[in-house]
């Protein structure tokens, strides 16, 4: 009994040995390696307050996915296609400077990015409704490969965290071109997150010491073909910001634009401005801290396109996608299409025939007082005649005046019957001066949409005329175009109001001799391409005048002999 046991018992044994052999337990699950201190800070700083509950996708997450894909340390990627130097980060993938080879500050290539901070530094950066992950995107140290493209090169940024989020950026530049194609992809866990670019804080001429009355700086976009400019100082946050139908969205100056060209219309964009105190490029100073614009404008999985460049309106056309309509030339419809078409032939008459800007605006108006020479001699002649009849006028006028003495109400209406009366008989109209304006006034819509153009067209920047004036965009240095200006506008009014008698009309007359000289303080600031229109305008408006007054002393000498 005792043996049958104990061979029981080893039997046993031999069983759980050889059991344990063929069938080993499962290895208790290995502890996960604990993430560098930083990955661990950013873990816990993103942590959600409860658990997160969102569902899993069904495919696997990819295995590339599965490991951490960064550089260890910040380095700067430079290209140049021709048209532009481009400095970009793999901090956050971002552009630190974008400089213009064609146009330029001084002998320098021209900078659209202001001087701020690397850290602070936005532009093509990511933005996403999370704003934990929107910080960690744009902080994160990516990978980056350089390829060779037919015309041109492609630079692709990739960070993954490792625990399922990861994010692509593309950017495939051309050879001679202000265009950039962009893709932009953020996932977490095989799920693709809404996306949008950062365009700012800032954009626009950095380094332009005085920028001149007209410069300005704003977020534009195009919604259905309507296009609008929202200024520095009145750019509030739009946490909604605006969706569908954008064409394109970004920042300009008054003459250039940074547009981002969504590959879907249906997309979204927001708007904010920063408080920065940024300094000049070279500079160690920084200036009061002051307002900068951000656009964020959401890429679609089709991509988009970047152009940053000049507002060349020409230049613009030809790329499509309504681009030439960030040319702001009037809110008004009307005067926007009369501004357009002076700008064309400014345009010609600089291509094809005299090559200098400065002469090319002195040949245009010079075809458009041509143009307007009837209405402006049939408006002078009007006022000059009125002038010489009121003045023949003025002993039956002073008679009437003398005979009413009285300042009673009755008084005065018999007094304003007589000379009615009066006016009638001899068939002058008082009123003449006064209709003789309105073939002026009508012009007033032409010379403001030549003063819109030439304040708008970025040809005139940088184009020197002859001497002293080295740039039309900005204000003559040695204030000898506005003195000539004040000066012909003096002349010219001396001219129109020769030999007047009438009180009233002499009053009137030193009222106006103000003018000039208010002019003159206006045209200090303004582009000299501006006051040098004005000058010839005037100078052609002197010799109109003389015309007119030889006119009106025919007129005046045949009156006497009747």
């Amino acid at each position: 009994m005792d043996k049958r046991v104990f061979i029981a018992a080893g039997m046993s044994v031999l069983i759980l040995v050889a059991w344990s052999y063929i069938f080993p337990p499962p290895k208790p699950p290995e502890r996960p390696v604990a993430p560098p201190p930083e990955q661990v800070e950013e873990v816990e700083r993103q942590a959600p307050q409860e658990p997160d509950v969102r569902p899993l996708p069904e495919p696997d997450i990819p295995e590339e996915a599965a490991e951490p894909i960064q550089e260890e340390q910040a380095r700067q990627v430079v290209v140049d296609n021709g048209v532009f130097v481009l400095t970009l980060t793999n901090r956050g993938g971002v552009a630190t400077s974008w400089k213009l080879n064609d146009d330029t500050t001084g002998n320098e290539p021209l900078e659209l990015l202001p001087a701020v901070d690397e850290d602070r530094a936005l532009t093509l950066g990511i933005e996403l409704d999370d704003a934990s992950l929107t910080q960690a995107l744009n902080e994160a140290l990516y990978r980056v490969e350089r390829l060779s493209v037919g015309g041109g090169e492609r630079i692709e940024f990739t960070w993954a965290d490792g625990r399922g989020v990861e994010a692509r950026k593309r950017l495939t530049f051309h050879d001679g071109s202000y265009l950039v194609d962009l893709d932009v992809e953020v996932t977490d866990r095989g799920r693709r997150l809404p996306t949008r670019l950062l365009l700012g804080p800032g954009f626009g001429e950095q380094d332009l010491e005085d920028k001149g009355t007209y410069y300005y700086e704003a977020v534009i976009w195009n919604a259905s073909g309507q296009v609008t400019h929202r200024k520095k100082g009145k750019i509030d946050e739009e946490p909604d910001g605006l969706s569908g139908g954008i064409r394109w969205a970004g920042l300009e100056d008054q003459y250039f634009a940074a547009l981002v060209v969504p590959g879907e219309p249906e997309t979204q964009i927001r708007w904010r401005s920063v408080e920065l105190a940024v300094a000049a490029r070279g500079d160690e100073e920084k200036k009061e801290p002051a307002g900068y614009p951000i656009v964020a404008v959401s890429v679609p999985q089709s991509g988009a396109q970047l152009y940053f460049g000049p507002k060349k309106y020409t230049l613009l056309e030809s790329l499509g996608g309504e681009l030439e309509k960030s040319v702001w030339f009037s809110s008004s419809a009307a005067l926007a299409w009369i501004s357009r078409g002076i700008f064309f032939g400014l345009l010609w008459i600089h291509d094809h025939t005299v090559g200098n800007y400065g002469l090319a605006i002195i040949a245009c108006t010079f075809l458009l007082r041509l143009l307007l020479f009837p209405v402006n001699q049939y408006s002078m002649v009007s006022m000059k005649k009125t002038q010489l009849q009121m003045q023949r006028l003025q002993p039956k006028i002073k008679s009437i005046k003398n005979k009413y003495k009285k300042k009673d109400a009755e008084t005065r209406a018999k007094m304003n019957q007589e000379m009615m009366d009066l006016y009638k008989r001899e068939g002058v109209n008082p009123m003449g001066g006064i209709t003789g304006c309105l073939p002026l006034v009508a012009q007033i819509p032409i010379l403001m949409a030549f003063y819109f153009m030439l304040t708008v067209a970025v040809e005139l920047r940088g184009a020197p005329f002859f001497g002293w004036i080295k740039d039309l965009s900005v204000a003559d240095p040695v204030y000898i175009t506005p003195l000539l200006m004040g000066a012909t506008m003096f002349l010219q009014q001396k001219m129109a109001m020769s030999k007047v008698k009438d009180p009233v009309q002499q009053q009137q007359q030193k009222f106006m001799m103000i003018m000039p000289f208010v002019f003159t303080w206006i045209c200090i600031q303004m582009p000299a391409g501006m006051v040098l229109y004005w000058f010839v305008n005037n100078v052609l408006g002197i010799g109109q005048q003389w015309l007119v007054n030889r006119h009106t002393t025919r007129l005046e000498a045949a009156q006497q002999k009747a």
